[in-house]
């Protein structure tokens, strides 16, 4: 196919701290690769503004985009919006390439496509083709003259390994290798997009490990080239059981690959895993060093109204097996939200506390309502769930006042997991203790400011 595609990452409005590769267009672009589409141009604006952030001399975006074009205009110019805030840029990027290249196709996907659809339309212009979902065979049929961009939806085996031209620089910059091994997740949380999208994307589906493995292999060959450390990260809504990961770490030792990876689980597939401390240690011993978890809260009747029916009082043994392992265990929780009250906030931080694991992230954690939720007709025109003037005062009170705490916290929390990783495949750990000093001494402080503050009322 002689078509060149030219696909592009906006930089997001706001203040976007924790930066990733962008993962959507490179697998994108891996399977237009992988089906005769070989002229495929990756580019992020965003990672142009962190090199410049962070000191490097880097070139300009547009005249490496315009290098790129010097050999041949796009035939197609696809935008992937991850959320509302990209949209803004998104306009800038889709303007330039119109005027610069006025043959060529506009289209637009990414999880705002997705679960906004109608918001995308209203935002982008009229001639952007719209692709929701994965995206992978409704672009290759745009790009092969489709007037739609319609597509089957693939099983995770028909996904092709993500086209990472420039995998050093994201990995220079403290990055992990990001790999999706799964679609879908079996959860129904009111607050995520995911259970209402259309079946086929929803259901929970697993990507052979075999593939993802030789994936994993492929780039740790070219980090280990640049003398930089393999550091992988899942980025699935569900990993999947313990079995999985298991499983996992049997095909990374078949291939002798010595790398380090985190991963995110459901509490309800370690709750009740006989030998569960003993079967985390073989797998940090392979390579895991990190596992997310969505706590959300100890309140049984918000569990309820989010449709989260795990059991929390197991938690504390879970907590203790992933501690003699030598696994960190990060919990999501959300202690703001429309149903809370100070009293209520304050008792669910107390007890986050006494189980280690209290941070300044979950004092200040509040439900972001995003559009194509349960949730979505409950929020405000910021997306958040309204509160009671009580608690609204009351959190707005405490984020005024922790301001710099957040940013201290912010950086180090960001920094800590890359960290913990590059400890555990080097053996020092100087760096990982001196950040995790930072982050305990800030959750400290934030506790006591927390207190005092609701006292005071």
């Amino acid at each position: 196919m002689e078509a060149r595609v030219l696909l592009i990452r906006p930089l997001c409005e706001g203040d976007e701290p924790e930066f990733a590769e962008p993962l959507g267009i490179e697998r994108l672009a891996g399977y237009l690769r992988a089906h005769g589409v070989p002229e495929v141009g990756v580019f992020d604006r965003r990672l142009y503004q962190r090199e410049r952030r962070a000191g490097l001399g880097v070139g300009s975006f547009w005249d490496d985009v315009r290098d790129w074009a010097a050999s041949g205009a796009p035939d197609v110019v696809g935008i992937s919006l991850m959320t509302e805030s990209d949209v803004p840029d998104a306009l800038r990027v889709l303007s330039r390439a119109h005027a610069w290249w006025p043959q060529a196709r506009l289209a637009a996907g990414g999880l705002f496509v997705t679960t906004a659809a109608a918001g995308a339309a209203r935002r982008l212009p009229a001639g952007v083709t719209l692709l929701a979902g994965e995206g992978e065979a409704t672009l290759l049929a745009l790009v092969a003259g489709g007037t739609t961009g319609e597509g089957a939806v693939l099983t995770p085996d028909d996904w092709a390994p993500a086209y990472r031209p420039i995998v050093e620089r994201y990995a220079a910059l403290g990055c992990a290798v990001n790999i999706q091994t799964s679609r879908g997740c079996p959860g129904a949380c009111a607050f995520c997009a995911t259970p209402r999208l259309p079946a086929g994307l929803r259901r929970w589906q697993p990507r052979s490990l075999s593939l993802v493995a030789n994936e994993i292999a492929r780039e740790a060959r070219r980090l280990e080239t640049a003398d930089l450390p393999p550091v992988f990260n899942f980025v699935d809504d569900d990993f999947g059981p313990l079995e999985r990961a298991e499983a996992l770490a049997d095909e990374l030792a078949r291939r002798r690959l010595r790398v380090a990876f985190a991963l995110e689980m459901r509490l309800a597939s370690l709750v009740g895993q006989p030998d569960l401390a003993t079967r985390l240690a073989r797998l940090h011993a392979a390579g895991l060093t990190r596992v997310f978890v969505g706590v959300e809260s100890f309140d049984l009747q918000t569990l309820r109204r989010w449709h989260k029916p795990h059991d929390v009082t197991a938690l504390p043994g879970v907590l203790v097996a992933f501690a003699t392992a030598g696994v960190s265990l990060q919990c999501g929780y959300i202690l703001w939200h429309g149903h809370q009250t100070v009293a209520g906030a304050r008792s669910e931080a107390a007890r986050l506390r006494e189980l280690g694991i209290y941070s300044h992230r979950a004092a200040l954690s509040r439900l972001i309502v995003f559009e194509g939720c349960a949730l979505a007709r409950e929020c405000d025109e910021r997306g958040l769930q309204r509160m009671d003037p009580a608690a609204e005062s009351f959190y707005q009170r405490l984020s005024r006042a922790t301001e710099e705490l957040t940013r201290t916290w912010t950086q180090a929390a960001i920094n800590e997991p890359y960290a913990a990783a590059k400890a555990y495949l080097s053996g020092d750990d100087t760096r990982l203790v001196a950040l995790r000093a930072t982050l305990h001494e800030v959750n400290e402080q934030s506790f006591e400011r927390f207190m005092r503050e609701a006292e005071a009322l």
